[in-house]
């Protein structure tokens, strides 16, 4: 219940102090996900001695910029890799220095040779690119010298001006590793110089220039780990490689080359008619194409990889920066794309038009609907709605939309017996619902439905305190904002609330 009363928009200054007092292990839950914390409660919980309540605020969004800032420099590496977490904040070099210091610190004690050292410095730059500045302004030479092979991983503006701070560093080791990155990055690769890590391998064939000698290995394919996929998306690679591998008998390799932004006329007409309907579908969306071409082509959407710049996947949250938007009449254009894949690029765009923005919403293509809803400021209630129920976006997390400004609210009693448990929790979000119907739905089958009536403000007051003594939704009904502030007081100053 204690918990509850932490997440209670309603409980006052008095409450919400006595739990961080009196019940702190109650408090955090609440506290991470709660919109509006008054100032005096931010204030104790930041010096807390609990390091889990100074966490929650570290990882509320809501909270103060500044003050989560301040909490880069707790005592608690947690506490510290709560506010890292949050890909938004544009957080201070000094914010990654302790997780520096804490591998420097095993390899002083010799719990890490110069190696491993190196590979944990470059896996924190890897995960997160904020780090990359402090890696590189580091003291110890090593840990400097390990950020020569993050600058690959910067934006380009970034990556020049680290550059020439580690050619110009103290330490000629420092120096000569930075030169001699740089020097790689110009000299075409040999077979000799293939790493043994995968993700390693397949960068080099993707990204670096390659002498012939390698050319020819990946095509033989001799170690085995079928690179030519990775090579077919290097802009180096020579023009008759790039034929001879339209022939290739892997549809992996063909899908890469549909990528290539190179492709000659003949050579898109000859991916548009691959036997494969992956690779016919990986061309489609090629914009070397016209509208007539793309809508001659059979293409199969389920074989579509993902794409990063329209990926609901909401549990992961990314520390990379979201790929840029076009040009908004690039966004425009293909909005009216007769390809599905082109629409859903577009939907991702906030920018997009009311006249856009009304096309896509009644769009036949389910996921140019869902990736509108998520993305656009003024996507349509109805809409919301729709997407909400329908549930077609099998990546995405429904219940976003519902902190969304133009998510409707109205006349959603409706859906009381509804099939679906997630549209008849909806009910609790209609202002005008009939307070019998609410208690009626606090027995429901689905538990989750009952927990989000008991939370309901129409749910009349005598069953929310009834409700208090319920195994299952006390802590719900200890949420609910029209329990009574004397009853909150009564059960904080409980021993076990």
């Amino acid at each position: 219940m204690a918990r509850g009363l932490a997440g209670n928009p309603a409980a006052p200054l008095d409450v919400l102090l006595r739990l961080l007092d009196d019940h702190a292990e109650a408090v955090p839950a609440a506290f991470r996900r709660r919109a509006a914390l008054p100032p005096a409660v931010v204030a104790a919980a930041t010096r807390h001695p609990v390091a889990r309540v100074r966490g929650a605020l570290a990882a509320n969004p809501h909270v103060d910029p500044a003050i989560r800032l301040r909490l880069a420099d707790d005592p608690e590496h947690r506490v510290v890799e709560l506010v890292r977490e949050d890909p938004g904040l544009a957080l201070p070099d000094r914010a990654f220095m302790r997780s520096v210091d804490r591998l420097l610190g095993y390899f002083r004690r010799g719990l890490m040779t110069p190696t491993e050292l190196r590979g944990e410095v470059i896996d924190l730059g890897t995960r997160d690119r904020r780090a990359v500045r402090s890696i590189a302004t580091h003291p110890e030479p090593l840990v400097r010298a390990a950020a020569v092979d993050l600058l690959g991983s910067v934006h380009e503006t970034s990556r020049e001006q680290l550059r020439e701070v580690l050619l110009h560093d103290d330490v000629p080791e420092v120096r000569a590793a930075t030169a001699h990155f740089f020097a790689e990055r110009e000299r075409a690769q040999e077979p000799a110089d293939l790493p043994g890590n995968g993700y390693a391998y397949r960068g080099m064939l993707s990204d670096l220039r390659l002498a012939p000698a390698l050319i020819e290995y990946v095509l033989a394919d001799r170690d085995g780990r079928q690179g030519a996929d990775a090579m077919a998306t290097n802009p180096t690679l020579p023009p008759e490689v790039v034929e001879a591998l339209l022939g290739h008998p892997s549809a992996d390799v063909r899908c890469g080359l549909a990528r290539r932004d190179d492709l000659t006329s003949s050579q898109l007409a000859r991916l548009a008619a691959d036997p494969d309907v992956s690779v016919r579908t990986a061309v489609s969306v090629h914009p070397a194409l016209s509208e007539v071409d793309r809508a001659a082509i059979d293409i199969d959407l389920t074989t579509a990889p993902w794409d990063r710049r329209t990926g609901l996947c909401w549990h992961h949250r990314s520390v990379l920066p979201p790929p840029p938007l076009p040009p908004l009449a690039e966004s425009v254009r293909i909005a009216s794309s007769v390809n599905p894949l082109l629409r859903r690029r577009a939907a991702v765009d906030p920018r997009l038009p009311a006249d856009v923005v009304a096309a896509l919403a009644d769009d036949p293509d389910p996921d140019v609907r869902t990736l509108l809803a998520h993305h656009h400021p003024a996507a349509p209630p109805d809409l919301l709605l729709r997407v909400f129920r329908e549930y077609e976006h099998r990546r995405c997390d429904r219940y976003r939309l519902l902190a969304l400004p133009n998510f409707p609210t109205a006349a959603l009693a409706r859906f009381a017996d509804d099939q679906d448990p997630a549209v008849r929790r909806l009910v609790a979000h209609d202002p005008q619902a009939d307070p019998a119907l609410i208690d009626r739905l606090t027995h429901d089958p689905d538990a989750a439905v009952r927990q989000a009536m008991a939370v309901c403000p129409r749910l009349p007051v005598d069953r929310i305190v009834e409700l208090l003594g319920h195994a299952e939704l006390a802590e719900a009904a200890a949420a609910n904002p029209s329990l009574p502030v004397h009853v909150m007081r009564k059960r904080v100053a409980s021993p076990s609330p």
